[in-house]
């Protein structure tokens, strides 16, 4: 009886082209999918730095009902500034309890050691710089993290309901003017203060573009000498949103690296998207508390 034998046929695999044609598809898809990721993650970092505002807003309503007043953006005393006056606030009362307030340099040991811990709510996801970029700054070779949102000297420019310049000071100086219509200007400014209207008020502004140079430590506030009184925790509206001038010290753009704006806490808590398309005359008016201007929708 004959035997008979088993067929066993030989798969065929991937030719060349087929593999070239599976991987142009893949890369296809990829090309397709990596902008809607990209964009997914964006909202999300964009989500984060719109809590983070809140949750400072929340932090200077909560400093008001205890003291009265808003924070100072910044002291001559001891070089501290408003991150640090509103960190029991923000759950960090350790860091408070423990810095030095007495006078002197803010990079004596007991404050500059207490910048290098991170402090995730003083910084935007999508900020790129995240430390200082003044070298000295630091704590056992340790380089001090910055923070990426602002408080409103004040605008500088024209009224656009009066035609009369915003108030503002020493514009000559080398650092730049000192407005006085914001909410964090030379003084402490209250709830009574702002009437424009809480909803109608900046009370913080996002500034962490990139490139920028002069991000400093986070607990840095005030500054003076021969070239004037240096803001680091404040700024003026001086130049459009995103255009990214930094030319003065005191001026420099709030901006951010979300695409078409940035984020702006307003005095009542709520936290507003402005376009970089803004209208000039809108820009000014909301960095003001007692303009008297009128607002529209923006």
């Amino acid at each position: 009886m004959a035997c008979r034998g088993r067929y066993s046929p030989i798969g065929r695999g991937f030719t060349l082209v087929e593999l070239l044609v599976v991987i142009a598809i893949i890369g296809i898809l990829v090309a397709l999918l990596l902008p809607a990721v990209q964009a997914a993650r964006e909202a999300a970092r964009r989500s984060q730095c719109t809590n983070n505002l809140k949750q400072l807003a929340l932090a200077f309503h909560n400093y008001h009902d205890v003291y009265g007043r808003f924070p100072l953006p910044g002291m001559i005393g001891n070089q501290l500034g408003w991150t640090s006056s509103i960190l029991p606030f923000i759950e960090q009362k350790p860091i408070f309890d423990a810095m030095d307030w007495s006078a002197g340099s803010y990079m004596a040991t007991n404050k500059i050691r207490h910048a290098i811990v991170k402090i995730g709510t003083y910084l935007c996801p999508s900020g790129r710089t995240l430390q200082t970029q003044y070298t000295q700054e630091q704590y056992n070779n340790q380089l001090a993290y910055t923070i990426h949102y602002y408080g409103i000297l004040g605008p500088m420019g024209t009224n656009p309901v009066t035609n009369q310049p915003y108030r503002c000071r020493n514009t000559t100086q080398q650092f730049g003017g000192e407005c006085d219509q914001g909410i964090l200007w030379q003084y402490s400014s209250r709830f009574a203060d702002i009437v424009d209207g809480t909803s109608n008020t900046f009370l913080l502004a996002e500034l962490s573009w990139s490139p920028m140079t002069k991000y400093r430590a986070w607990i840095r506030g005030k500054y003076q000498d021969s070239r004037g009184t240096l803001y680091l925790l404040a700024k003026n509206v001086q130049f459009p949103l995103n255009s990214k001038n930094e030319t003065v010290w005191n001026g420099i753009a709030f901006g951010s690296e979300h695409p078409g704006g940035a984020n702006f806490a307003m005095a009542d808590g709520s936290v507003r998207f402005v376009a970089e398309t803004i209208e000039w005359g809108t820009y000014l008016s909301l960095a003001s508390k007692d303009g008297g201007e009128t607002i529209q929708n923006f």
